[in-house]
């Protein structure tokens, strides 16, 4: 009884370290990768109130690369949302798919021509926090962003590996709440994989 009470305790406080724009992106962030995992459209409104948030955190923190990138989160949230709904054929609900080697090819060369420029800017420009690896992080997530929008599985793999290394950035921010978050979306995004990679089989044995 006694350990539960105590787990109550670690909750609570940990919450209550927290600064209510914290909370509220926190909250809607965890209700969006849940409903993203179950394939569920509703995801993307909650995603994009998370990121809206957010955004305006991370630039008051001098990680502009990041408050860049979920600037561009809340358009492709928008985007992703219509694709989810109305990108199949015929306009109907997309489906899940994957990437083959040429989009694989265009993507590597897009990462490589987008992380060098911004790399430098956001090194000796912008003077941001932890500029190179802002800079990694937010063109990884750029891409995994836009294959989930299109619902390509492998996004979640480009996902751990960014939510991986934005727990240790978050850390070092003293943003400790959405360490935790990201931590999570780490697990989610190996639960989506599979859940996603499920669907792929049976669609494609349905087919």
């Amino acid at each position: 009884m006694l350990e539960f009470a105590d787990a109550i305790k670690f909750v609570t406080d940990f919450v209550g370290y927290m600064e209510w724009p914290e909370r509220l992106s926190t909250l809607t962030g965890l209700i969006y990768i849940v409903l993203s995992v179950r394939q569920n459209p509703l995801c993307w409104p909650f995603g994009i109130v998370s990121v809206g948030i957010w955004m305006v955190v991370v630039f008051m923190g001098r990680m502009y690369m990041d408050s860049l990138l979920n600037f561009v989160y809340v358009v492709l949230g928008f985007y992703g949302w219509y694709q989810w709904l109305r990108g199949g054929e015929d306009k109907t609900p997309l489906k899940v798919q994957t990437v083959d080697r040429q989009l694989w090819v265009r993507l590597a060369a897009i990462g490589v021509a987008t992380t060098i420029p911004l790399g430098l800017l956001s090194q000796f420009v912008l003077n941001a926090s932890f500029p190179w690896w802002d800079t990694i992080t937010t063109v990884i997530s750029l891409i995994a962003q836009y294959l989930l929008a299109k619902k390509y599985l492998e996004n979640w793999l480009l996902w751990i590996v960014a939510d991986a290394i934005y727990i240790w950035l978050y850390i070092a921010k003293g943003w400790h709440g959405y360490s935790v978050l990201m931590a999570v979306y780490t697990f989610m995004a190996v639960l989506g994989f599979y859940g996603w990679w499920k669907s792929l089989k049976a669609d494609r044995a349905a087919a």
